[in-house]
């Protein structure tokens, strides 16, 4: 027993930073000047996130209510009156684009500014495409904001494009080898249009990034753009599966169902879309291929749904993920090590094992006694014995 505690306690894999270390931080995307952005800010108010992550679309060119200002002033404002560390990328809205009134992602990176509080260097264009990794000081998650898909009016009309092997895919796949190869436990990306999707959306991006992503098995990527909420299976590229397709439903890029709310870290992606930081919900079709991709969703038909954001714990060991919408629909996901090792399997069996090898003790204690208890009789009365070692021998 001791010897297999002991093998069981040194085959567990130790943190890669101390279990005390952590922190929390919020996303959505799509807010607008609706009465649903009023109310998430509500809800990142008392959220207790370090900072909260604005995945694009973020005033759609509307009046806020709070500063008489330029949309992109006045949306900042009223954002930073009840959270303060808002970190942007833009959107579709977010470009300048038509029809007029449209923000302009350069104006939004003025009044919205990368906190100087997280002390985290930026790496890239903020609120286009960049990185950074959080904490500054041993980090535990590196994260990369792309715009996959956008033309930027504001910067002559610019197309950010990822398809294989261009400028900007091998940026993307220099930041995540990077980030593996200086140990950083998480590597999370972000982008404001998803390519899976079973909502208002196509895959407007491409497959190339997804399947980058899917390929190097980052841990979270983080969409908007579709209006709703949904959580996707663990996805990767296998030899079943070397991509995801356009407009087709590949089981094989499965390689954990997400039923359970339980993933694996390392074997694959999780990919969460969070189109819902205030714009009114949309639908989510279930006949739409991409939907055997997701585990759980929340559409505008769904039982207690609502606006608001997703908050993510991120600890040395998992990730811990719990919506936070104003209705009643909930839904958590943990990403960390569930696999069984040598001293969990021993836990398990022991209240199996302990009688059992209880009853074997016992055993071999009362048949030591009889025969001894045996032999002292027998020669008492002068009869011969036989030694200990050759009974042993003898069975």
């Amino acid at each position: 027993m001791v010897v297999l505690v002991s093998v069981g306690a040194w085959s567990s894999v130790a943190p890669t930073r101390a279990d005390s270390n952590g922190f929390q931080f919020s996303a959505a995307g799509d807010f607008g000047a609706w009465v649903g952005f009023r109310q998430t800010l509500g809800i990142l108010n008392t959220s207790g996130s370090a900072f909260a992550l604005a995945i694009g679309d973020l005033s759609y060119g509307g009046f806020t209510g709070y500063a008489d200002n330029t949309t992109e002033a006045g949306w900042c404002a009223k954002f930073h009156r009840y959270f303060a560390n808002v970190i942007i990328l833009a959107g579709n809205h977010d470009t300048g684009a038509f029809p007029p009134g449209e923000g302009s992602i350069n104006n939004f990176t003025k009044y919205c500014p990368f906190p100087t509080s997280l002390r985290a260097p930026v790496f890239g264009v903020y609120g286009k495409q960049y990185y950074f990794d959080y904490p500054r000081t041993n980090p535990l998650a590196r994260f990369i904001f792309l715009s996959p898909d956008l033309v930027y009016v504001v910067d002559d009309g610019e197309h950010y494009l990822y398809t294989v092997n261009s400028t900007r895919y091998m940026w993307t796949q220099a930041a995540i080898d990077q980030a593996h190869a200086a140990g950083i436990p998480w590597v999370i990306v972000a982008s404001h249009k998803n390519c899976i999707g079973a909502g208002e959306h196509a895959c407007e991006t491409g497959t190339d990034i997804l399947n980058l992503l899917l390929g190097e098995k980052v841990d979270l990527i983080l969409n908007a753009h579709t209006h709703n909420y949904e959580r996707s299976h663990q996805l990767a590229l296998t030899g079943s599966c070397p991509g995801i397709q356009l407009h087709s439903f590949d089981a094989g890029c499965i390689v954990h169902d997400g039923a359970d709310g339980k993933y694996q870290r390392g074997t694959g992606s999780v990919l969460v879309i969070q189109g819902t930081g205030g714009r009114e919900l949309d639908s989510f079709d279930p006949s739409d291929p991409y939907a055997g991709y997701f585990a759980a969703h929340m559409a505008k038909d769904t039982s207690g749904a609502g606006n608001g954001v997703v908050t993510y714990n991120v600890y040395p060991d998992r990730i811990v993920a719990q919506t936070s919408f104003n209705g009643t629909y909930s839904d958590t996901f943990t990403i960390g090590d569930f696999s069984t090792g040598l001293l969990d399997q021993l836990v398990v069996a022991l209240p199996i094992a302990a009688p059992v090898v209880v009853g074997l003790i016992g055993l071999g204690v009362g048949g030591f006694l009889t025969w001894r208890l045996r032999v002292i009789g027998m020669r008492a009365i002068g009869m011969p014995t036989t030694s200990l070692k050759a009974r042993l021998f003898r069975l």
